[in-house]
């Protein structure tokens, strides 16, 4: 998800799987925010930074997005070339349903032309010597729904895994699902590809329960609240206190290594730089760098809160102030009262 799935918020959700994950069989795949080939091509420095990753997040894929064709492959290209050693795979988003994109041409749009997209998919898995993907949905429409499954099968020739939300375009984001879709595509599939279903789980019972013959489970909203949902583990409060803290001055130190990114310093230390790197960021030393970090916390932090009682009052509190000590402050004094 752009603006949530950044590089902090996956180190944290990473740390807590390694932590509590019981079962060895499962593994943790992460995937970048989604990146314009456009922006990529024009100013890749304006975007990078939904790119960047370290080592500590790997398996980790890259979320490509665009329209035209010439472009995804040479964003595709330029990323297998320069970066191909650290991710496990590049995938192409035409999942997200959002009117300032879809007018454009990108994401859900693509579906509506199937014989481009296929076409578009081939030419980049085949010049492609890494893993390619995509995300996708059960069509534009319900009368749509066989067209996208015959367009899958077709696709799955060319992608080493399918990720399928299980809503169709005309949806959005009504709590509706389909997941005997998902699992008929499933028995139908080139046997090479995995598919995965993307739905916003609640718990990681559920992940358990609904898995049947998917090779995986993707989670996006429920994930934002609780990184703890991809195991068993129900946290305290202290132990949410503590994650709110660290997560929050990891932003702040991931905003002080990325101002520094320009035009000329896009090397592979940049794109994938050492994770201590960061975390030994002096923040102190940098405070005038920290701008947005305080404002963008604040969705997490929504979430983190919401089930704790009193919670809105901090939320008041946070919401009135773009200062990171303040955060900091409000933060600790809500807790001192409860824990």
């Amino acid at each position: 998800m752009d603006w949530i799935t950044d590089l902090p918020y996956r180190v944290i959700t990473k740390e807590i799987f390694d932590k509590y994950n019981i079962n060895p069989k499962n593994e943790l795949r992460l995937w970048t925010e989604f990146m314009t080939s456009d922006g990529y091509i024009a100013n890749p420095h304006k975007v990078i930074k939904h790119m960047i990753h370290t080592d500590f997040e790997k398996p980790i894929i890259i979320q490509i997005f665009g329209w035209k064709i010439q472009k995804l492959i040479k964003t595709a290209l330029d990323i297998q070339q320069k970066y191909w050693k650290n991710i496990a795979g590049i995938e192409l988003n035409t999942w997200c349903p959002a009117n300032n994109v879809m007018k454009n041409g990108w994401w859900s749009a693509l579906l509506t032309n199937k014989d481009e997209l296929l076409d578009t998919i081939k030419e980049i898995s085949t010049k492609l010597d890494i893993p390619f993907s995509i995300k996708t949905r059960t069509g534009l429409n319900e009368d749509d729904k066989k067209e996208q499954m015959n367009f899958l099968i077709e696709a799955s020739k060319y992608c080493h895994m399918i990720s399928v939300h299980s809503r169709t375009l005309q949806e959005l984001y009504k709590w509706d699902w389909d997941r005997n879709f998902i699992y008929e595509l499933k028995n139908k599939v080139n046997k090479n590809c995995k598919i995965i279903w993307n739905w916003a789980i609640k718990d990681y019972e559920e992940i358990v329960w609904k898995i049947k013959n998917l090779d995986g489970i993707m989670i996006w909203q429920a994930a934002i609240w609780n990184p703890w949902i991809f195991t068993p583990h129900k946290p305290s409060l202290s132990e949410i206190y503590n994650t709110i803290l660290k997560h929050l001055e990891l932003m702040a130190k991931y905003e002080i290594f990325t101002s520094n990114i320009s035009q000329d310093n896009l090397s592979i230390e940049t794109i994938n730089p050492d994770l201590k790197k960061i975390e030994n960021i002096d923040i102190e030393k940098n405070y005038k760098k920290i701008h947005y970090t305080p404002l963008l916390f604040r969705k997490y932090l929504h979430q983190y809160l919401k089930w704790i009682p009193g919670w809105k009052e901090l939320k008041e509190l946070c919401n009135k102030t773009t200062d990171l000590k303040e955060n900091i402050k409000y933060i600790q004094n809500f807790f001192e009262k409860i824990i």
